[in-house]
């Protein structure tokens, strides 16, 4: 997302632009960091001290809500105003928040925040405890997100822990005051403990850490990539991944993109770090802040009756369902993946109890509840939350089902007695079986696609026939809906179906074994391995600051890591291929006791082990010696690693000679003593081997009973993969069959779109298709003649095509047309003189829904051409009626055509009807002349006119008559027809 001025210019003019203009509006309103401040009992001199160290202009809109008794008047923004220069302003419904700003919200009001406006509520009477500062966090997480920072300053009480929480699970940022600093330190106190904290300063420091954290160049950078660029860089983001893995054992990458760079690049913010590889650098070298981000991308939001209508409706409706026909002692199983802190587990608890009581059954219900995050499981096994859980929980449910405790709340024994919790990996550990109800709410929206479609048949594997499956308002079981049907939707409450899905097998690279699990023989050499210098100077440091005898640095499977002092003594090169393992390199003697201790310490636990008086085997002799086993525990870099420390008897000194080694003969008493100290020794040894060996042996008969029950396991996997392959191959005949009928389809449309277009192209009329943007879809050859058109124009708008037409409306009539829906029909002209008949239609598909449109042009320049003639016919004839002098219209044969009425009234009386008749037959052959004969014919091939013509004709009608003759040939441009006008003038009327 890119950041940008508001103002339009006016070039843009598509949708598109207008769109990214408006989000860029929004973007702008958007990047304003809202910080929250809670505070109460002490409050006012950290306000004072906080508001003192201000810097003017700051860019962030600060909110101050406090603990204030109702109807209080209250003093505290002007009381502000005399400690900084922002203006301090009490805060008002609807106020839009503005940079470099202080708001106050009134006494007794709880203070909302929603798209960057204050909206003050009345405190509900059933409150028992005000809260105003988990309200307003709360809010202020929900509409700011990651742009949010909330602040605990002096106070009692928990009011704003809870808050808090939810300020980090929205990747926004939480300070509170040092408790040493603090007035009253409860407030800031029970935040702490919670662990949602990143910066515990002096209010003094606050202003600068603020600044400091929002000028960071990844915060910036973050707020303005696409999430397409925010994965740019892939290969520093795989290796936190890899650190990640190796730390805890579990793999992130199937988190959500968006989801893992927020929760990183905050890491990154708070450590004032600017790229990705120098982050990674610093998780290499912090151990701890690999925890500290795993921690944070595991997004502990959770909290007692989540959505309260959902679980209205799991109470009402499916539990019904859930419990019909079932037995008063059947046992209900329920399992809580991703539990957290166990606030939901502890909510279905609460509900099961409530269904027993309200129904009055005896109904036994046992709910397990996993999660990944260890540390959240402990939280959960304690049953210990504050105060703000009056907000979530309702009056009579609190004083029933949870203890109080100082300011907070533990869960009462009888419902903490049904919940088990235990650390578990949702697709790498064996899954629950025969569970009624699977509650996994607001996790699987976490998690990409291809990890959620291992999820659910694994749900589905896990439940009984019927039982259901609860799932968080933002997450449904898309396409499973083979696996399970709906019993309410709105609330997410799905039921199983009872058909036949084995339990799928999970791919490793999802989500790992969990980490005390997994190898970590391979984890911790890495570790060591790609440190080597550092891990030395670490051992170097700490044997400098304890004094160290000839001692040895080793791993919990006895690898060497580092060696102090001349150890020939004690250890030996194995023979054959090199091995640093301490337990082969053992001289005779040491090998037993050195081996034995390292068991122990690494299965009792024990800090601490010494073994006094081994006898071991030198090239001088025997040594006695004190064995020492130490374990690590810092600093950091050499945890879990072991310091073995040979101390030998001053004593013994004397009694090692240059001599050869021989067997010892018994010549006194110190001899006996000695043989009697190493046989005593031996028995020890002995005895501690066999007890290795008999608890070995207990160990061993357990894995065996692992391994034939995942032996069963595995066997009915391969039944369900048998039938699975046999299934695939029929589905796959299916699948050849179906592929074969869509070939046949596929060839038949082929044919029929060949002659569709062979039938369009034949008709000759130039045919356009255009989609609903008035974009080229298709169109006919004939088309080409008319629109400049080419195969690359397919797509392309019509309005930026040339054409021939002399008609500028075509456009406007087209979107006027998809907008009625009425065609349209209009004749119009090419440049080349055509004539055309548009018609545009709308498109219409088979659904009887509205595709674009159907744009033809038909031609009719013939038609025009004779319509035209029959014009100049029409007007040639009204001219010749109209004239009084006879007229003649003769074809190429000298036959009539017409003839005018004042030639019938002159020659033809009767009204005989002349057309078609041969000019020289007509009146008894009168107009019968050798001459005339030669004018006419001399007009109609050479096109020379003939005027006064004199002709005598003796008619029967009229008698002998002088006459005057006109001849002109008429040429009709439409059929090229060849036609005379023969005027008759009388000579005697004229000149009487």
């Amino acid at each position: 997302m890119k950041s940008g001025n508001s103002k339009v210019e006016p070039k843009v003019t598509s949708r598109s632009s207008v769109h990214d203009v408006q989000h860029k509006k929004h973007l702008v309103s958007s990047l304003l960091p809202v910080v929250g401040i809670g505070a109460s009992a002490g409050g006012l001199q950290a306000l004072e001290a906080f508001c003192s160290n201000l810097p003017l202009h700051n860019g962030f809109a600060f909110i101050v809500v406090s603990h204030q008794q109702p109807r209080h008047i209250s003093l505290l923004p002007d009381l502000l105003a005399g400690f900084t220069k922002i203006p301090v302003i009490a805060a008002e419904d609807g106020m839009p928040l503005k940079k470099d700003h202080i708001f106050v919200c009134p006494p007794g009001k709880n203070l909302a925040v929603f798209h960057r406006r204050i909206y003050l509520m009345d405190r509900t009477d059933h409150e028992t405890m005000r809260m105003p500062i988990n309200f307003f966090f709360h809010s202020l997480a929900e509409d700011v997100k990651e742009m949010s920072v909330g602040i605990i300053l002096s106070g009692t009480g928990t009011d704003g822990t809870l808050g808090l929480k939810a300020i980090k699970s929205a990747s926004g940022m939480a300070m509170v005051q040092d408790p040493v600093t603090a007035k009253f330190d409860g407030m800031p106190k029970s935040a702490i403990a919670r662990g949602d904290v990143d910066f515990v300063l002096p209010v003094e420091k606050m202003g600068q850490q603020l600044l400091q954290y929002f000028d960071a160049p990844c915060f910036n950078n973050f707020q303005t990539l696409e999430p397409a660029e925010m994965l740019a860089a892939t290969e520093p983001l795989q290796k936190i991944f890899i650190l990640l893995r190796n730390r805890t054992g579990h793999d992130l990458s199937a988190y959500k993109p968006t989801t893992v760079n927020r929760r990183i690049s905050r890491r990154m913010n708070i450590h004032h770090i600017q790229t990705m590889n120098a982050y990674v650098q610093f998780l290499q070298e912090n151990p701890v802040e690999i925890d500290k981000l795993f921690k944070e991308l595991l997004i502990n939001v959770t909290n007692f009756f989540r959505d309260e209508p959902a679980f209205a409706a799991l109470k009402n409706i499916a539990l019904p369902k859930l419990f019909e026909n079932k037995p008063d002692n059947y046992e209900m199983r329920v399992w809580v993946p991703g539990c957290s802190t166990g606030e939901e587990a502890y909510s279905l608890a609460i509900l099961f109890k409530e269904y027993n009581e309200t129904h009055g059954k005896t109904y036994s219900f046992q709910i397990f509840a996993t999660d990944l995050d260890e540390s959240s499981i402990i939280q959960a096994r304690e049953g210990l939350y504050p105060s703000g859980i009056e907000t979530d929980v309702l009056p009579d449910r609190l004083t029933r089902y949870f203890e109080r405790e100082d300011s907070q709340y533990r869960i009462a024994k009888e419902i903490r007695d049904t919940v088990i919790f235990a650390t578990q990996n949702l697709l790498q550990d064996p899954p629950f079986t025969r569970i009624d109800l699977i509650s996994c709410r607001n996790l699987l929206i976490y998690l990409d696609g291809e990890l959620q479609k291992k999820i659910f048949p694994h749900f589905h594997y896990t439940l009984k026939p019927g039982g259901l499956l609860f799932l968080g308002t933002s997450e449904s079981i898309g396409n499973f809906d083979h696996l399970f049907s709906v019993v309410d939707k709105k609330s997410k409450i799905y039921q199983r179906k009872d058909i036949q899905a084995g339990l799928p097998t999970s791919k490793p690279r999802l989500l790992p074994t969990s980490a005390k699990n997994a190898p970590s023989m391979e984890h911790k050499s890495h570790k060591l391995d790609s440190q080597p210098g550092q891990i030395a100077r670490q051992i170097e440091k700490l044997l400098l600051e304890r004094y160290a005898p000839v001692c040895i640095i080793i791993d919990e499977h006895g690898r060497i890591i580092y060696i102090h002092g001349h150890t020939g003594n004690y250890l030996e090169p194995a023979q054959g291929q090199p091995n640093w393992n301490i337990i082969e390199m053992a001289r005779e003697g040491l090998r037993v006791p050195l081996a034995t201790s390292l068991r122990k310490v690494q299965k009792k636990g024990d800090m601490e082990i010494i073994n006094s008086g081994i006898k071991v085997k030198t090239n001088n002799g025997f040594e006695t010696i004190d064995l020492k086993l130490v374990r690590l525990l810092e600093p950091e870099a050499l945890q879990d690693l072991f310091l073995v420390s040979f101390h030998p008897h001053h004593k013994d000194a004397g009694s090692q000679t240059g001599e050869p080694a021989v067997f010892p003969i018994l010549i006194n008493k110190n001899d006996k003593e000695q043989l009697a100290h190493e046989l005593l020794s031996t028995k020890k040894s002995l005895r501690a081997t066999i007890e290795e060996l008999e608890t070995s042996n207990e160990e061993l008969k357990s894995t065996n009973e692992e391994l034939q029950s995942a032996n069963e396991e595995l066997q009915s996997s391969n039944e369900e993969l048998e039938t699975s392959k046999e299934e695939m191959q029929s589905l796959n005949e299916e699948l050849n069959t179906i592929n074969s009928e869509l070939q046949t389809k596929v060839d038949a449309l082929s044919k029929i779109n060949d002659d569709m277009q062979n039938l369009l192209n034949s008709t000759n009329i130039a045919t356009i298709f255009l989609d609903n943007n008035l974009k080229i879809r298709r169109f006919t050859k004939s088309a080409i003649n008319i629109v400049h058109l080419i195969n690359s124009d397919i797509g392309r708008p019509l309005g930026d095509l040339a054409s021939s037409l002399k008609y500028a409306h075509l456009i406007d009539d087209a979107k006027a047309v998809l907008q009625t829906l009425i065609y349209k029909d209009t004749e119009v002209q090419s440049t080349n003189g055509a004539w055309y008949l548009l018609r545009i239609l709308p498109y219409r598909t088979a659904e009887n829904m509205i595709d674009g449109l159907v744009i033809t042009f038909i031609d009719i320049d013939r038609l025009k051409k004779a319509e035209q003639a029959a014009l100049d016919a029409s007007m040639a004839s009204a001219i010749v009626n109209t004239v009084s002098n006879p007229l003649l219209v003769l074809d190429e044969n000298l036959s009539i055509i017409t003839a005018n009425p004042a030639f019938h009234k002159t020659f033809n009386p009767s009204h005989e009807d002349l057309t078609g008749q041969s000019f020289f037959t007509i009146n008894r052959s009168a107009w019968d002349s050798d001459q005339l004969r030669g004018h006419l014919y001399k007009t109609l091939n050479s096109n020379t006119p003939f005027d006064a013509f004199n002709y005598t004709c003796e008619c029967p009608v009229i008698g002998k008559k002088h006459l005057t003759l006109n001849g002109r040939l008429l040429q009709q441009s439409s059929t090229n027809a060849r036609r005379i006008l023969l005027a008759i003038e009388d000579v005697e009327r004229d000149n009487p």
